[in-house]
């Protein structure tokens, strides 16, 4: 089995067409078409100050990750964020996500920040497994969400 590595997702990329179909699919709260998206995460690439990753296992892709410097609608102002980890169903459980986490770590810490947040409504066992303490549950755009960070 080939290891997974992750690659940032330049502008243009045929990544970016892919990272848009999946947020869009798994994240409801963005309210946009993939078109929309797509068009948001070639912004979103071009922006050095910010990082979207994609991982890879050999030459399939298997997730995405966000590094962001404002949450949307965030209830705590903080930053950097990790935001929008999701790897494909057929990949899961197979260290994907937790590859993607460290390499967004990593993308902070080389910004020269010291600690990281995120919000999660259902995968706070999953981050504090890799490190993430929870801050406190908060109501987030109406979810029950645990609002984490991480020291860098």
């Amino acid at each position: 089995m080939n290891e997974i590595e992750t690659y940032v997702v330049m502008p243009g990329s045929p990544e970016v067409a892919l990272c848009a179909r999946w947020r869009v699919a798994a994240f409801s709260v963005l309210e946009i078409s993939v078109a929309q998206e797509q068009r948001a995460l070639d912004a979103f690439a071009a922006d050095p100050a910010q990082v979207a990753l994609i991982a890879k296992r050999g030459s399939v892709p298997v997730g995405t990750c966000l590094l962001v410097l404002s949450e949307i609608d965030p209830n705590h102002d903080v930053a950097p964020w990790l935001a929008g980890l999701f790897v494909a169903p057929e990949h899961r459980r197979c260290g994907a996500g937790a590859v993607l986490v460290r390499a967004i770590e990593e993308q902070a810490r080389d910004r020269g920040f010291e600690r990281i947040f995120l919000y999660t409504t259902g995968a706070a066992g999953f981050y504090q497994r890799l490190g993430w303490e929870l801050v406190e549950r908060t109501a987030w755009k109406g979810f029950d969400t645990a609002f984490m960070s991480r020291a860098l």
